[in-house]
């Protein structure tokens, strides 16, 4: 059983441009690890969102290092790693399982607390954080999910998230919800339990 205050993040962005070096280094972050699906690329497709690449170059060049830390398997985050260059990442990392995240900071010659991580799912990207003890960083996701095997778990899941995203709004008197799009393939049932 997950503990219910491990699901809420340190931090919510709405835009991935909105993660700044300026901000990391005021955390003391020198290394994000990152997950692929709606955080650097669309759900279930090779494309990168636009703007994933400028935000990998503006790390690069602040001297950031950025790792992709996925659950999916390689061949899902191939097109993404060569795309955006990255040099550093990890496959089927089983999520929130805290394996990884030691290792993969250890990777980039890193110490604990020089690392954030940065995704767009509480259970997974949010929890892992939080019980690793770095910095969680939640991106609001881009679209709902699109792959047939996942769509209905990610109804639920969704749903669930909005009952946190409250919960943060009401902690930091802030205003965060999904967009539109991704609560139109909500369920009702869903929304009427975690409704504002």
């Amino acid at each position: 059983m997950i503990k219910e205050e491990l699901y809420l993040p340190d931090v919510i962005f709405n835009s991935i441009l909105e993660i700044t070096p300026e901000y990391l280094a005021s955390q003391g972050i020198k290394g994000v690890l990152c997950d692929t699906d709606n955080t650097l690329a669309y759900d279930n497709r090779k494309e990168i969102i636009p703007e994933a690449a400028e935000w990998v170059k503006m790390m690069d060049e602040a001297g950031i290092k950025v790792c992709i830390m996925s659950n999916a398997y390689w061949v899902r985050n191939y097109p993404v790693v060569k795309a955006l260059g990255i040099k550093y990442y990890q496959t089927r990392c089983h999520k929130p399982r805290q394996i990884y995240y030691e290792k993969l900071t250890k990777r980039m010659g890193l110490k604990h607390g020089e690392v954030c991580m940065l995704g767009d799912q509480m259970k997974t990207d949010i929890v892992g954080a939080n019980r690793a003890d770095i910095l969680s960083i939640y991106l609001m996701p881009y679209a709902f999910e699109t792959n047939p095997f996942y769509k209905n778990i990610f109804k639920k899941r969704r749903a669930i998230e909005r009952k946190y995203l409250k919960m943060y709004n009401e902690l930091h008197g802030t205003q965060f919800d999904f967009p539109p799009q991704i609560k139109a393939e909500m369920r009702e049932e869903d929304l009427k339990e975690c409704v504002f």
